[in-house]
């Protein structure tokens, strides 16, 4: 037999459909769901629309990492069909427009930015940072979606005074799509909120977690910036979609810089355990070998204070995990520090408004506002240096004088 045959016997064998994919042409529309780099990478290339989802020639087909990864990068329910592999990339070589792929990542980032914010243990103020970003952000004009995916111990309805008839609860029972549990809040930006007290969905699955994961991606192409309040812990469903989203925010504090280090910690082996896995799996994979959280230190007594915890978790990095490692390592980034208050942080709980809108011209408020408008930024271009506005400085903002 020759090759053609031998791999149609070979997927009648696994009970998987074969396509020929030199006598097919790619629907653009589907190919424009997936990126250069990833198709690639994987092997796979879209190639027509097929009940709901995309029918999608892979070289394994049977291979349930590669079929999840490919369901979020698309945000489609992907049919799988065996085809050559040598055939696949010579279909992506003939289709994809070439050298375009990195122009189209440098736009994405820009325009449907997806961001989780984690921490190791509550109190560290982890949820006041997201509820801030997403205000602050939307402030900017930017259409901004909050997502309470603190699974089991939901607090920003609380923090806020919104509490939607329909949370992630009715999303994960089947009974909502994750659109339809989106709300508008007063604040500007939408939101999706969580429930407490819910063992279920502290406890998701894989295929649960896949799910949320796949629906997210789709939602979060109609907003500017999607922020993701995760849980407290280091576990593997809290890993998982954190690594799921476009950057990672950790928060810690100078009481919880040991808790601040273990976080980071554990998302870098996640991440570097995906990344082994994806080697081992996909024929001539590049994997990505710096993982980059963005560190904020919060309650600080000064802003130089959070500099110096920084440079002291980087080179704790570097002695723990880096100077072990040999093909990846980690790459703490600093976002910035926000100097603790404690007076207008009871002040603002108690109105159940963002502090950054209450009392926009104090410390604590700028330092909220250097975050966010940091975030904004690309990362090659985001400031670690924050400055204070006081006395006739502050004065002359509050009068629109600079």
């Amino acid at each position: 037999m020759n090759q053609g045959e031998d791999i149609t016997v070979l997927a009648r064998r696994l009970g998987v459909s074969y396509i020929d994919i030199d006598g097919e042409e790619p629907d653009k529309r589907c190919l424009g769901l997936l990126k250069e780099v990833f198709a690639r990478n994987y092997v796979s290339v879209p190639v027509r629309f097929f009940n709901g989802g995309v029918l999608v020639a892979m070289s394994d087909p049977l291979d349930k990492d590669i079929k999840d990864a490919l369901n979020f990068h698309m945000g489609k329910e992907v049919f799988p069909a065996m085809a050559e592999a040598k055939a696949i990339l010579k279909t992506i070589n003939r289709c994809y427009p070439h050298n375009s792929d990195q122009g189209v990542l440098k736009d994405e980032v820009r325009s449907n930015h997806t961001i989780s914010v984690i921490s190791n243990k509550g109190g560290v103020g982890k949820t006041h940072i997201s509820i801030n970003l997403a205000k602050i952000i939307k402030d900017r004009g930017k259409r901004v979606l909050l997502v309470d995916a603190d699974l089991g111990n939901a607090d920003i309805s609380n923090k806020l005074a919104v509490f939607p008839e329909y949370t992630l609860y009715d999303f994960f029972l089947g009974e909502m799509s994750l659109k339809d549990v989106i709300i508008k809040t007063p604040l500007g930006f939408d939101f999706i909120g969580g429930i407490s007290g819910e063992f279920r969905l502290a406890n998701l699955n894989y295929v649960q977690r896949s799910k949320f994961i796949r629906h997210f991606r789709e939602v979060s192409k109609d907003y500017d910036f999607t922020i993701f309040d995760l849980s407290a812990g280091i576990s593997m469903v809290v890993m998982d979609f954190a690594l799921a989203t476009d950057e990672i925010i950790i928060v810690t504090t100078p009481q919880d810089i040991i808790a601040g280090y273990a976080c980071i910690k554990a998302s870098f082996h996640r991440f570097k355990s995906i990344e082994e896995k994806l080697i081992k799996k996909v024929e001539g994979y590049e994997p990505i070998k710096a993982y980059v959280p963005w560190v904020v230190m919060n309650q600080v007594s000064n802003l130089k204070q959070g500099i110096f915890l920084h440079n002291r978790i980087c080179q704790i990095a570097d002695e723990r995990v880096n100077n072990m490692e040999t093909i990846f390592n980690v790459k703490p980034a600093y976002l910035g520090g926000a100097i603790y208050d404690k007076e207008i942080l009871r002040k603002a709980e108690i109105k159940r408004q963002p502090l950054s809108s209450l009392y926009p011209n104090s410390n604590l408020s700028q330092c909220l506002i250097h975050l966010g408008e940091n975030i904004m930024k690309p990362p090659e271009e985001r400031d670690i240096h924050q400055e204070l506005k006081g006395g006739f400085r502050r004065f002359a903002l509050i009068f629109g004088l600079k």
